[in-house]
């Protein structure tokens, strides 16, 4: 071959050359590209896959559950007679907040709480009742112990040796004094066991006074 004739082709081979790299080039990015989004769409499908597998155990979960308030009894004043031997139905103290309160003869701070109930009653009688309850019913001597009881405080609110009949909504309270606060509809809407400070008292008055 004549050396200008391999002179031409050596030329035209260099000048190929920057093409066939730039062809090249555009082949690598072309392919980064395509995989890039093959990926991405892979990732929201399998994360789609996974939250739709998720959501039908969960949904059915939960379709078995119901609110803990529906199955749960919530106490409500029972009937009693008072010390005097009134009989004294649920219907008689709606309409008011009932504060009812465990004690014992021989609880000193039961002793403490007492007078405490009483200002209780007396300030807000109109909104409010008060029921005081012995829980030594078993003891025959408690009828007349509950009587210098209330002589010695001074309560005008009513006053029962019949436990076993807020026993058997309430059950045994796990302390004393034990006292419990129905709404004006008879629903039990407070516990509180340990004697209460005047504080609380105040709490209480303020809730029964809200229209």
């Amino acid at each position: 071959m004549k050396r200008w004739a391999l002179a031409w082709l050596a030329a035209g081979l260099m000048a190929a050359a920057p093409g066939a790299a730039t062809a090249a080039a555009n082949a690598d990015i072309n392919a980064a590209a395509n995989a890039a989004v093959i990926t991405a769409t892979n990732a929201a499908t399998n994360a789609a896959a996974i939250a739709a597998a998720s959501a039908v155990p969960i949904a059915a979960a939960n379709a078995g559950l119901a609110p803990a308030s529906a199955s749960a009894a919530v106490p409500r004043l029972p009937a009693f007679t008072a010390l005097d031997g009134t009989a004294i139905a649920p219907a008689r103290l709606a309409g008011k907040t009932t504060v009812v309160a465990f004690f014992s003869s021989t609880c000193p701070f039961c002793m403490n709480e007492a007078p405490k109930l009483q200002k209780l009653y007396r300030e807000n009688r109109q909104v409010l009742n008060v029921v005081s309850v012995n829980i030594e019913a078993g003891d025959p001597a408690q009828a007349s112990k509950t009587v210098a009881w209330v002589r010695r405080y001074g309560l005008t609110h009513p006053v029962t040796v019949d436990y076993r009949a807020f026993e058997a909504v309430l059950g045994k309270p796990k302390g004393i004094p034990a006292l419990y606060v129905f709404d004006r509809h008879g629903t039990l809407t407070r516990s509180e066991i340990g004697e209460m400070l005047d504080e609380d008292f105040d709490d209480i008055a303020r809730e029964a006074r809200k229209p």
